[in-house]
C-alpha cells in the first residue's frame, strides 16, 4: 500500500508540475504576443508609414469616385456605345494610376519595415549578439575541469531548460517577429485593396460588354472599333498592374492572408 501511495503521489506531483509549465508557457506566449503587437503599432506610427497611408487613402478614395461616376456614365452613355467605350478606357487608366500609387506606397512600407521595427524595439534588438571576450583566464586542458569554477559554470546549465523558449531567442527573435507582423499587416491591407479593385473592374467590364453588344447591332465604323480597342488595351494594362501588385505582396509578405501569425 505504501508503494502504491508513493506512486500516486509521484503521478500527482508530475501532473501538477505539467499544469504549472503549461500555465507558464501560456503566460509567456501572451506576453510575447502583446510585446510584438505593441512594437508593431509603434513602428507603423512612424512618419514613413503615415505618409504611405495617406497615399493609400487617396487611392481608395479614387476608386470610390470612379464608382460614383459610373452611375452617371450609365445614363449619360446609355445610347452611345462609342462614347461609353472612350469613357471606360479613361476609367481603366485612372484605376491603373490608383493601383500604381497604392503599390508604390505599400512598397515603401515593406522597405521601411526593418528600420521601423528596430527603432520601435530600441535598435539593439536587430543587432546580432556580441561574443563574450576572453579575459585572459587559462583554459583547462581537454577532459579537465577548473577546480574553482566547475560548480559555478554548471549551475546556469541546469537552469537553462526551465527558461521560456522566447527568452532564449533573444532580441533578434523579437525583431524578426515584429518585422514579420508589420509586413503581414501591410500585405493584408494590400490584398484587400486588390480584391476591391478586381471587383470594381468586373462591374466595369459588364458595362463595357453591354456597350459592345449595342455597337455590334449597329453599322460598324472605324472610330467605334478603335474606341473599344483602346478600352480593351487599357483594361489589359490595368489587370497586369493589379497582378504585379499581388505578386509583390505574396513575395514580400508570404504570411499575408493566413489565419495564423507570429504573434498568434
Amino acid at each position: 500500500m505504501n508503494i502504491s501511495s508513493a506512486s500516486a503521489s509521484a503521478v500527482s506531483l508530475t501532473y501538477a508540475q505539467t499544469m504549472q509549465l503549461r500555465a507558464a508557457a501560456k503566460q509567456a506566449a501572451d506576453t510575447r504576443k502583446a510585446e510584438i503587437e505593441t512594437d508593431k503599432s509603434k513602428a507603423m506610427s512612424s512618419p514613413v508609414f503615415k505618409g504611405a497611408e495617406a497615399k493609400k487613402q487617396q487611392a481608395k478614395a479614387k476608386i470610390q469616385q470612379i464608382m460614383d461616376w459610373l452611375k452617371i456614365a450609365r445614363k449619360l452613355y446609355a445610347m452611345d456605345p462609342k462614347g461609353m467605350a472612350k469613357a471606360l478606357a479613361q476609367v481603366f487608366k485612372d484605376l491603373k494610376a490608383a493601383v500604381k500609387s497604392y503599390k508604390d506606397a505599400g512598397g515603401d512600407e515593406m522597405s521601411a519595415s526593418g528600420e521601423a521595427a528596430g527603432a520601435a524595439i530600441g535598435g539593439a534588438a536587430s543587432a546580432p549578439p556580441e561574443k563574450s571576450e576572453d579575459k585572459g583566464d587559462a583554459k583547462p586542458a581537454e577532459g579537465e575541469a577548473a577546480p574553482e569554477d566547475a560548480d559555478a559554470k554548471a549551475a546556469p546549465a541546469e537552469e537553462a531548460p526551465t527558461q521560456p523558449a522566447e527568452a532564449a531567442g533573444g532580441g533578434a527573435g523579437l525583431y524578426q517577429a515584429v518585422v514579420g507582423e508589420i509586413r503581414k499587416a501591410v500585405g493584408e491591407d494590400g490584398l484587400d485593396f486588390v480584391k476591391t479593385v478586381r471587383a470594381t473592374v468586373n462591374e466595369i467590364v459588364k458595362l463595357l460588354d453591354a456597350s459592345r453588344g449595342q455597337a455590334a447591332i449597329r453599322k460598324r465604323d472605324k472610330e467605334t472599333d478603335k474606341s473599344f480597342e483602346d478600352a480593351d488595351k487599357a483594361l489589359k494594362d490595368l489587370r497586369e498592374e493589379v497582378d504585379t501588385m499581388e505578386q509583390d505582396i505574396r513575395r514580400d509578405a508570404p504570411t499575408a492572408g493566413m489565419k495564423l501569425s507570429v504573434a498568434a
